[in-house]
């Protein structure tokens, strides 16, 4: 068995811009093919705040949002194709508060039966990967014809959840903390500390990603109190540590 990689580490990972009809509800579109060999592998899917609409031949499913890494079983060669929401827009295409979808990932049908199983076989028959997912994007607009708004609050608890406490937060939108924590709850799947931890874990992976800085550093550039707290923070989120990380990203 071999260690545990990064699910963006592992086979082929693409994510896409979508068009300017779907941007102010899609943060992105994506493909995800696994290997054809080399099977073995544990995956880490780490926490990023969102929820997913995924499809594979298996059919429509809702990943809901994770407070720690998720391990899938990616069989050999399997694609999944992935519309990633905005905050502030799955709760409410959805009808549901994202707490109840925390850590689980929900056939589409159980949530919203409004026929997206019709275009399964559609799918199925459509050539490559990137048509399929052209397709899916297509079919995600009709669908959900009746796009919200997004909320407000929620895009701007995620926006200053980088740089502030829960406390000058709610002075910010103008609540209380009880209801701040309510709408992070409602919106995000969990409470606004935990979104703060992940959107900080969001921020170091990119910053891993794109400087060839050393880990101290990074961890100061980040907004942890020193690298021995990023190293438990991200080793509990994540179950790499920064430098196994660091390793994968730059490897």
């Amino acid at each position: 068995m071999k260690g545990t990689i990064l699910a963006k580490r592992y086979g082929d990972y693409r994510e896409f811009a979508v068009g300017d009809a779907l941007s102010g509800t899609i943060r992105c579109a994506w493909l995800h093919s696994a290997p054809t060999e080399g099977a073995g592998a544990r995956i880490a899917v780490v926490p990023d705040g969102c929820v997913d609409l995924l499809w594979s031949e298996q059919g429509f499913v809702i990943a809901g949002p994770d407070r720690t890494a998720a391990f899938p079983i990616l069989a050999p060669g399997t694609t999944i194709l992935g519309l990633r929401f905005r905050p502030g827009i799955a709760r409410h295409l959805l009808r549901c508060d994202l707490d109840a979808l925390a850590g689980k990932v929900v056939a589409l049908d159980d949530l919203r039966p409004r026929g997206f199983n019709s275009h399964h076989e559609h799918l199925l028959a459509t050539g490559s990967p990137m048509k399929r997912l052209r397709l899916l994007t297509e079919i995600f607009a009709k669908e959900m014809h009746d796009l919200p708004a997004i909320r407000r609050d929620a895009a701007a608890l995620e926006r200053l959840s980088a740089s502030l406490p829960a406390k000058a937060i709610a002075a910010e939108l103008g609540v209380t903390e009880r209801t701040l924590r309510r709408i992070s709850t409602a919106e995000f799947g969990y409470g606004p500390k935990t979104l703060a931890r992940i959107l900080r874990l969001q921020t170091l992976l990119g910053r891993i990603g794109e400087k060839n800085s050393a880990l101290a550093d990074l961890a100061a550039e980040t907004g942890f109190a020193d690298q021995a707290h990023m190293n438990r923070d991200v080793l509990a989120l994540t179950s790499l540590t920064p430098g196994e990380i660091l390793r994968q990203m730059r490897g």
